[in-house]
């Protein structure tokens, strides 16, 4: 059975250290839905640009074809 969206925030905040946040900072974890190059689409419709990624994403970005085939 797929965990639902809250079951996961659940987990998430009891178990991740979100980077650039405190440990058990109340920031506000956004469910994402899909990504693509530098753009990130959340569950709730919204889409964002990512300007704070890893050199790794800056560089390829998310969903690259190549990088997707490497890892299958």
């Amino acid at each position: 059975m797929k965990p639902d969206t809250e079951q996961l925030l659940a987990a998430d905040k009891k178990h991740i250290w979100h980077p650039y946040n405190a440990m058990g900072s109340d920031m506000p974890v956004y469910p994402v839905e899909s990504a693509h190059g530098v753009r990130i689409k959340l569950t709730d419709g919204r889409e964002l640009i990512d300007g704070m990624s890893s050199w790794w994403c800056a560089i390829h970005g998310y969903n690259h074809p190549v990088m997707n085939a490497a890892l299958i």
